[in-house]
């Protein structure tokens, strides 16, 4: 789980020089710290869970090999963040193809509002094949700013570019959401 803001820089900081050292309860420490989010960023990005938990394994396989390289000059969040960035990239770009997340079943159980959890899966269905139909580029700040709740700043800082192209990246996808999701109810 990302550090928390009432939590000390410093402590994050010891971890990471305690892992860089060799420790291993640090390194795991830090692993635990990020590994749900790094796993949901990835999910959402490639939409099946199995291939997220491959990259998922992949950045942190990755974070152990750079992380004697790493030099604390802003969010530690921000660094794993490009990782996880870069290894799915990496990865569509050699498999040049999309994954299509698998509709979960429902239990049908007494008392839940089936068609309730129906409606919310079609929105979500719905959505994520929006998503889908952006730019990488769109794509990675989108999900980066409402689904893991990064600042421009930051989002600037992982993908290497710009708050201004950020922005304009943001921008630009919604409104091609807008567009993509409109047409998909006129059909």
């Amino acid at each position: 789980m990302p550090q928390k803001e009432g939590e000390s820089y410093i402590t994050e900081f010891a971890l990471i020089q305690k892992a860089q050292k060799g420790d291993t309860e640090a390194l795991e420490k830090l692993i635990d710290r990020y590994y749900d989010n790094i796993f949901s960023y990835l999910f959402r990005k490639v939409g099946s869970i199995e291939l997220a938990e491959d990259l998922t394994q992949e950045v942190f396989l990755r974070l152990v090999k750079t992380l004697s390289r790493y030099r604390p000059t802003g969010k530690f969040s921000n660094y794993v963040f490009t990782i996880a960035v870069n290894a799915a990239n990496d990865y569509f770009r050699k498999n040049k193809l999309f994954i299509h997340e698998e509709l979960n079943s429902v239990d049908i159980d007494a008392g839940i509002d089936i068609e309730g959890i129906l409606i919310e899966q079609e929105q979500h269905i719905r959505l994520k094949e929006a998503l889908e139909k952006l730019p990488d580029m769109q794509k990675d700040a989108i999900l980066l700013r409402y689904f893991h709740n990064m600042k421009i700043k930051n989002i600037a800082k992982i993908t290497g570019t710009n708050p201004s192209t950020v922005k304009s990246r943001i921008s630009q996808g919604l409104n091609k959401l807008k567009i993509i999701l409109l047409e998909d109810e006129s059909e």
